[in-house]
Order: C-alpha cells, then structure tokens, then sequence
C-alpha cells in the first residue's frame, strides 16, 4: 500500500472512529425526555451505520456519499433551528456537527485531480 493511501486510509479511521463515538453517546446518553431520546436514539443508530459502512468500503465515492448524508441531514436541521426553545438548540448542534462531518468526508476525498501527472488543462 502507498504512502498515501496509507495516509487517507489512517485519516478515515480517524474521522469514522469519531463518528461511531458520537453515534455511541447518541444511543448511551440520549436524553430525558422522550421525543429528544427517541430522536437521539434514531441519530445514534445512523451515526454508528455509517461509520462502520463508510470504514467498510473505504472508497472515495462512499466518502462522498458518507458527505451528502451528513450535507443532508444539516440542511433538514435548518427549519428546526427557528422553532426555539430545546428543538432549536439540538437542531443548532446537529447543523453544526453535520456540517463538520461533511467537510471532513470531502476533506478525505480531496478535490479529486490527478497529481504529478505532468499534463496542463
């Protein structure tokens, strides 16, 4: 295996393990109330899916999907931030987590050129 792929396959390991820690404290610590534990729990479930799926078949194109899930799910939580109250926070930290995991999963793809090919476009 190369050096880099070595690398990428080491930084999606990192991100996934962080992932699956996340969707594990959905499903450990999901909430009081019953609405927000249910739909902690739901979260935690799908949290823990994806990173073992995404870890599975380390390509880029499950990384990128991995991202248009995550990009999906911030935008869902848009509407949800102007209803206020315990909703409206939840829905601010999941846009915000969401949002991250996205960037990250792109990050792990890269911009997709091909390097040290030597041709101009």
């Amino acid at each position: 295996m190369s050096r880099v792929r070595r690398e990428r396959r080491q930084a999606a390991t990192i991100v996934e393990s962080g992932r699956g820690a996340l969707g594990a404290g959905h499903l450990l610590r999901p909430g009081h109330d019953r609405h927000v534990a249910v739909f902690n729990r739901v979260l935690g479930v799908r949290q823990l899916v994806q990173a073992v799926l995404l870890l599975r078949a380390g390509s880029g194109n499950a990384h990128v999907l991995g991202a248009a899930v995550d990009a999906t799910h911030a935008v869902t939580m848009v509407p949800m931030m102007f209803v206020g109250g315990r909703w409206g926070r939840i829905a601010v930290r999941q846009f915000l987590i969401a949002t991250a995991l996205a960037v990250a999963e792109v990050a792990l793809v890269g911009t997709g050129g091909r390097r040290g090919t030597g041709r101009r476009r």
